[in-house]
C-alpha cells in the first residue's frame, strides 16, 4: 500500500491511499476552515509556487511596499480633497468651462513631461532601480504636498500649480512602472514575472481598497480642521518615505549595476574576497550613490584619445583612457556582456591607480581579473547581462 499525500500552497488537501490491483482509497483529512482560508488567500494573493517560485527577499519586499501603498493611499485621499476644493467644488462662482480647461492643461503638460522624461532618464531606471524607485515616491509626496497647498494659492495660480504637480505625477508613473517591471522581473524565478506583477497588482489594490475605507473616516476627521489636517498629512508622508527606504534596503539585487560592481571590485583588490550579493546590497549606497574622485564613461568616443600604439586598438573590444577624472571607455562594434565587464574593472583600477592617459592592462592584472570573474556566479552573482549604463557608440575598424 502506497500513501500519497496532495498539496496546494504549503497546506495538505488529503491523503490518497493506492492498493497494487484496488482502486484509490480516499482518506478524509481536508484541512481545517482555517487552512483552507489561508490556502485560498495564498492562491489569490501570492504567486504560484511561492515561495521556490520567488526571490527570498520576495515577502519582506512585499510587506513594506502594502504599508507605503496604504500610506499612499490615504494621503492621495487628503491631496484630492484640496484639489477639489481649489476647483471650485462647492463654489457657486466656479464653472465646468474653467474646470475643464484646468484638467486639459494639466493632462497635456503631464504627457509631454512622461515622453520628456521617458527620453532622458529611461535607461537610469533598470540600472539604480533602488533610487528611482525613491525618487519616485519622494516625488509623489511633493505632489501631493503641493496640492494640499492648492487652495490657499490666489485662483490665477492655480492651472499653473496643476500642470505642476501632473508633471511630477507623470515623472513618478515612469520612474515608479519601470522600477517595479524590474524588481518583479528580479523576484520571479521560474519564468513567472507576469504572475509575479499580477498578484503584486492584487496586492496593491486589496492595500488601496482598504486605504480608501479608512480614508472615509480620516477625511470627516480632519477635512473641517486644518491643523489636523497637516498633522495627518506630515506623519502619513514620514511613515511612507520610512516604508519605501525599507523597501528599498530588503532588496537583494544579484545583478551588477556600476555602484555594486565598483563596492565588489574594491573589497576583492583589497581583501581577496567575493562578497555576496546580500552584503553587497547592504553596504550599496542607493540614495546617493557611492562617491569616488573619478567617474567612469562607458561607451565614449575615440576622438579624444591620444595614443602611438593604434595596434592596442585592433586587439581589444575596448579601449580606456584617462583624461580630467574621468575614465572613458570606448566600445567595439560587437563586444558582449563580457566585454563590458572587464571593461568596467580595468576602468575601476584605472582611475584609483593609473597615472597614464591610455590605460593598457598588465599580463598579470589580466590574470587577477580572470580569477576574480570565475569567482562570480559561484557566489550568486547574475552576470546573464551588464546593466553598467553603456551608451550605444561603438566603434569599427575599417582599414
Amino acid at each position: 500500500m502506497t500513501v500519497v499525500k496532495e498539496h496546494s500552497c504549503g497546506t495538505t488537501l488529503r491523503e490518497i491511499r493506492i492498493r497494487s490491483g484496488f482502486e484509490t482509497n480516499l482518506v478524509s483529512n481536508f484541512p481545517r476552515k482555517d487552512e483552507q482560508m489561508t490556502a485560498f488567500l495564498k492562491e489569490v494573493f501570492l504567486p504560484q509556487g511561492y515561495p521556490d517560485s520567488v526571490s527570498e527577499d520576495y515577502m519582506e519586499y512585499q510587506i513594506w511596499d502594502t504599508f507605503q501603498e496604504l500610506c499612499s493611499s490615504l494621503n492621495g485621499t487628503l491631496a484630492s480633497h484640496a484639489i477639489f476644493k481649489g476647483i471650485g467644488v462647492g463654489n457657486s462662482q466656479a464653472t465646468a468651462l474653467g474646470a475643464t480647461y484646468t484638467w486639459l492643461l494639466k493632462d497635456g503638460a503631464g504627457m509631454l513631461s512622461n515622453v520628456l522624461f521617458a527620453w532622458s532618464k529611461g535607461t537610469l531606471l533598470d540600472i539604480d532601480c533602488k533610487r528611482w524607485r525613491l525618487f519616485a515616491d519622494v516625488l509623489n509626496d511633493i505632489a501631493m504636498f503641493v496640492d494640499l497647498l492648492s487652495p490657499l494659492a490666489p485662483a490665477y495660480m492655480f492651472s499653473t500649480i496643476m500642470c505642476l504637480t501632473t508633471v511630477f505625477r507623470s515623472m513618478v508613473g515612469v520612474a515608479g512602472g519601470c522600477t517595479r517591471a524590474t524588481i518583479k522581473q528580479h523576484q520571479a524565478r521560474c519564468n513567472n514575472t507576469a504572475d509575479v506583477s499580477a498578484k503584486d497588482g492584487s496586492q496593491a489594490n486589496m492595500s488601496n481598497l482598504i486605504g480608501m475605507l479608512l480614508s472615509m473616516t480620516v477625511i470627516n476627521l480632519v477635512a473641517t480642521s486644518p491643523p489636523l489636517t497637516w498633522i495627518t498629512f506630515t506623519t502619513l508622508t514620514l511613515l511612507h518615505l520610512y516604508f519605501n527606504y525599507r523597501a528599498c534596503q530588503c532588496l537583494v539585487m544579484r545583478s551588477l549595476n556600476p555602484t555594486r560592481y565598483s563596492l565588489l571590485i574594491e573589497h576583492y583588490g583589497d581583501c581577496g574576497e567575493v562578497l555576496s550579493p546580500e552584503m553587497i546590497n547592504s553596504m550599496e549606497p542607493f540614495i546617493l550613490g557611492l562617491r569616488k574622485n573619478f567617474t567612469i564613461h562607458m561607451g565614449s568616443s575615440l576622438k579624444d584619445l591620444q595614443t602611438q600604439n593604434v595596434e592596442d586598438i585592433l586587439e581589444r573590444n575596448y579601449v580606456i583612457y584617462k583624461h580630467n577624472g574621468v575614465v572613458s571607455v570606448c566600445l567595439k562594434a560587437g563586444c558582449t556582456s563580457e566585454d563590458l565587464f572587464e571593461a568596467y574593472y580595468f576602468a575601476h583600477r584605472a582611475g584609483y591607480y593609473s597615472d597614464t592617459t591610455h590605460f593598457i592592462p598588465s599580463q598579470e592584472a589580466e590574470e587577477f581579473y580572470r580569477t576574480f570573474r570565475s569567482l562570480l556566479p559561484s557566489h550568486g552573482w547574475d552576470l546573464s547581462f551588464a546593466p553598467l549604463g553603456a551608451s550605444e557608440t561603438r566603434f569599427s575598424v575599417v582599414q
